[in-house]
């Protein structure tokens, strides 16, 4: 499977640390030079749609708009020119020794989803488990959403769909790849998590968090916010109600979802690299 590694070119440090990591699981991939949101073209400002970011009450962060646009043109190349499937990584993850085999089972599974997000998420989201992988892993949803962009795998009609729904810059990238409720892709995440995100805690600063916020400021751009989150999340749980009620039966597929969390494991507490 093809790998692309997301990179700011300055950010050498991390560079160095994910290149060693992937090498050392014998993987190939190549480096995107990612685009810099503190300094954008007239062309890439243009795919920015700032009347819907303040019709939504959303406000991005100039590196959000560039971790965008890098995704964006990724993603782009790839509906242009192949490959049929593909994984894109961010620089600021750990791999689990397991990767290289999610990656393989995933290659021969690709007829059977759109997205798959690599990394854990959010620990406290409950995990429903849907299809299974020939490496002991799990195809599943998370309750009820699953946001990050630091490592997922994309099939080739699902990189030119979402690239329909999502034109222009309207929201942040790992909410807009999330969004199956918009897409209609068959999005998951594997359990256990093939790598990790490395936050504050592991000496990983955020450089999407470091560059200044573009937004309105007017009174009202708090309330169009609220009622945005309101209505993404009854769209959200609609969603993943028909999602889970199909794949599980009516009463299973709500019980996985509203009830005692026995029976749907998320790994979400496991390492990458520890056994399952």
């Amino acid at each position: 499977m093809k790998i692309v590694v997301i990179n700011l070119e300055r950010a050498v440090e991390r560079r160095d640390r994910v290149c060693a990591a992937l090498t050392g699981l014998d993987l190939a991939f190549e480096l995107f030079r990612a685009v810099d949101g503190r300094c954008l073209t007239p062309d890439q400002e243009a795919l920015i749609d700032y009347e819907a970011l303040d019709r939504q009450g959303w406000s991005m962060r100039a590196g959000a708009f560039g971790n965008w646009l890098s995704h964006r043109a990724i993603l782009a190349d790839m509906v242009e020119n192949g490959p049929e499937t593909m994984a894109v990584l961010e620089d600021d993850i750990e791999p689990a020794p397991e990767l290289p085999a999610v990656l393989d089972a995933l290659d021969r599974a690709s007829g059977s989803f759109g997205v798959v997000f690599l990394h854990r998420g959010r620990s406290v989201r409950r995990f429903i488990p849907h299809l299974p992988l020939d490496t002991g892993h799990r195809l599943g949803w998370l309750r009820w959403s699953h946001f990050g962009t630091q490592g997922y795998v994309i099939t080739r009609p699902a990189a030119r769909r979402f690239l329909e729904t999502y034109p222009r810059v309207r929201l942040n990238i790992d909410r807009s790849l999330a969004a199956f409720w918009h897409t209609g892709l068959a999005t998951y995440c594997v359990r256990p998590p093939a790598l990790r995100h490395l936050v504050a805690e592991d000496g990983n600063e955020s450089m999407i968090q470091a560059t200044q916020a573009v937004g309105s400021r007017d009174p009202l751009f708090r309330l169009r916010r609220r009622w945005f989150f309101f209505r993404e999340g009854m769209a959200k749980r609609a969603a993943l109600v028909r999602l889970t009620t199909g794949a599980h039966g009516p009463a299973r597929g709500l019980g996985l979802l509203l009830g005692p969390r026995k029976g749907c494991y998320d790994g979400s507490d496991r390492h990458p690299g520890s056994p399952p």
